[in-house]
């Protein structure tokens, strides 16, 4: 598109050269004054080419602008990203008993309405108090960062043996 400036700008340049290759004399004329409207048309299209989104999709055909840019706008616009925006919690938020469901601070072992331990969220297993901070037991990490296998909660089989 800024060629396309460019060039209405080169027509402007011949049409201020035109009456002096003609008649040999600086005359004021409507080819200068069609010359003047032109350089600022010209002008006027290479800083529209210059501030469009993306110059390089901009046509002529679009008059200043592209139907398949507008569409593509569109439809970013339209589709949410994909995938579910799922946050890790923080170190420091609070956990929910497993009993009483009362919050209990990320830096407590027990809860304070029941006095039931915490488990670790990751592998169930319980954690105690290290260096300052709740550890899981079997990999001595931090909560949030448990290595050990995630556990699977499997449902009791009530069996004629165990009644």
């Amino acid at each position: 598109m800024a060629f396309v400036g460019a060039g209405i700008v080169a027509l402007a340049l011949v049409l201020f050269a035109l009456p002096e290759i003609t008649t040999r004399s600086e005359t004021l004329g409507p080819e200068l004054e069609a010359a003047v409207f032109v350089l600022g048309a010209g002008f006027s299209v290479i800083l529209w080419a210059g501030a469009s989104p993306n110059p390089a999709i901009t046509t002529v055909g679009g008059l200043f602008g592209n139907r398949d840019e507008d569409a593509i706008r569109r439809w970013f616009n339209r589709h949410p990203p994909t995938g579910p925006a799922r946050f890790r919690p923080s170190p420091l938020e609070s956990v929910n008993c497993e009993g009483c469901y009362t919050a209990i601070p990320a830096r407590a072992l027990a809860c304070p309405r029941c006095g039931a331990n915490r488990r670790c969220r990751t592998c169930r297993k319980p954690l105690y108090f290290l260096a300052g901070a709740v550890r899981c037991a079997p990999c001595v990490r931090d909560e949030l960062f448990c290595s050990c296998m995630r556990a699977v909660r499997v449902p009791r089989l009530r069996t004629a043996i165990a009644r």
